[in-house]
């Protein structure tokens, strides 16, 4: 039987700004997005708020769930990923992201870019690293989602 990691993800949207944030890794060879493990007793949704704090630098409001994926992890057979995902509206600005220590050492910077900026910079990923590319094109879907999402409510 795999062992499942389960994680929140969050499309953080500045609707003043109309941007969201963004997560370069590794100068830039892949992307992602605000999100990770769920930690034990919390839910997803206090999950996902919990890192839009820590990797976005702001607190959120959650607005709806409006996915999730699931893969099998390349280097390990036994380990499967399940990540959900909402689309979140920043409430308050804390301008400093609280990286751990392997996020530092991936050199993770926020980034606060355009749906359009976003998708691009997703789909120019240069990493050949299996389980980054899976993370990267998860964390791409997430975001085309939530632009259909984000657009579907000014309307």
């Amino acid at each position: 039987m795999p062992n499942i990691r389960e994680a929140a993800r969050t499309i953080i949207l500045d609707e003043k700004q109309e941007k969201i944030a963004v997560l370069e890794v590794k100068n830039g060879d892949y992307h992602k997005i605000p999100g990770g493990g769920i930690e034990n007793g919390e839910s997803a949704e206090m999950a996902a708020i919990r890192e839009a704090l820590e990797e976005g630098a702001c607190d959120v409001r959650l607005i709806e769930m409006i996915g999730e994926a699931k893969f099998t992890d390349p280097n390990d057979p036994n380990l499967f990923h399940h990540s959900v995902c909402f689309l979140a509206q920043k409430i308050k600005d804390h301008q400093t992201s609280y990286f751990t220590e392997e996020e530092l050492a991936n050199k993770f910077r926020l980034l606060w870019l355009s749906f359009e900026e976003a998708i691009s910079l997703f789909e120019k990923v240069r990493s050949t690293v299996p389980f980054e590319i899976k993370m990267n094109n998860r964390d791409l879907n997430f975001i085309k989602i939530a632009k259909k999402h984000f657009s579907n409510r000014l309307k």
